[in-house]
């Protein structure tokens, strides 16, 4: 069962990683990061509709799980795109990212802190190589301003607040289809707010733009989210998070075949020991799922 989360998991962090590359080109032609979050999920709201309406699921919910998505969607999903794409504007996308891939650290310490988990020998382990390989990728000539470190960092936060506040208020336990029509709804009324004060959003987009962001909405904010969602609901946020980091991996694969970005020693090196870390952490996983399943086996057999 863990198996299918893993891959649930890794699956979504592929995704995560391939759609900026996409997003990349219509930058080219006059969009921007904040207004293609927005659009990506405005654009997935019809479709989860009709997926909703075709499936015969109820879109109710209780006023308490109502409540909960609000907060999950306006911290995590909306509060976290702000703060990571307005760091770009301070230091450079390689020191970002990697400040914002210090969410599986904030993740392990509120689980461990918070809600008084236990984390074994071999995920605190899977955790530090994870850190060392992310540090790879950073770009010191280009982390001289505090403000942007700062706001990457607080991004790194704010999704690790997703990550757990997802699982901790049970909201995996909520149809997934029905979890991310509520959450793309409030993510794209917050951003539509924030863009009276910002004016980021552009409306006057070519038509080969909306198509691009029609598909990248399909693979981030339904596809993606709907993997990961399930995968934190099997596996737990501490691994997910962890198994997320196939992310920054698919990002500068991605990056090289489809723009010729080039890449260091450095990146090489962090991408095969955030690999060895996530492949050390699924072979734990598939231990405990025999062991599991031994035991099933022989309380059948009592």
């Amino acid at each position: 069962m863990k198996i299918k989360g893993i891959l649930f998991t890794i699956l979504s962090a592929i995704i995560f990683g391939f759609t900026p590359a996409l997003a990349n080109i219509t930058y080219e032609f006059g969009n921007n990061s904040l207004s293609m979050t927005f659009f990506r999920n405005l654009l997935a709201i019809p479709i989860l509709f009709f997926i909703l309406k075709y499936k015969r699921i109820s879109l109710k919910v209780e006023k308490k799980e109502l409540k909960h998505i609000f907060i999950l969607s306006l911290i995590g999903v909306a509060l976290t795109t702000a703060l990571l794409y307005s760091s770009y504007s301070y230091i450079g996308v390689g020191v970002a990212t990697t400040l914002h891939f210090m969410y599986p650290i904030f993740v392990a310490l509120a689980c461990r802190f918070i809600f008084n988990e236990t984390l074994g020998k071999r995920k605190v382990l899977s955790l530090v190589m994870a850190f060392l390989g992310v540090a790879l990728f950073m770009d010191m000539k280009s982390s001289n301003n505090l403000l942007g470190a700062l706001m990457a960092l607080i991004s790194g936060l704010t999704y690790a607040f997703y990550i757990v506040y997802l699982e901790k208020k049970e909201l995996v336990k909520i149809n997934p289809y029905k979890l991310s029509f509520y959450i793309v709804s409030f993510v794209s009324f917050e951003m539509l707010i924030g863009n009276i004060f910002g004016g980021y959003i552009k409306f006057n987009l070519s038509l080969k733009i909306y198509i691009l962001m029609i598909i990248i909405s399909l693979l981030t904010s339904i596809v993606g989210v709907i993997l990961f969602q399930v995968g934190v609901s099997i596996i737990g946020s501490t691994s997910a998070s962890i198994f997320s980091l196939f992310e920054p991996i698919t990002s500068v694969i991605s990056g090289l075949l489809l723009f010729n970005e080039s890449i260091d020693i450095k990146k090489i090196i962090g991408c095969l020991i955030i690999f060895i870390a996530v492949t050390y952490l699924a072979i734990e996983s598939k231990s405990n799922d025999n062991h599991n399943n031994d035991i099933n086996d022989k309380s059948l057999e009592l």
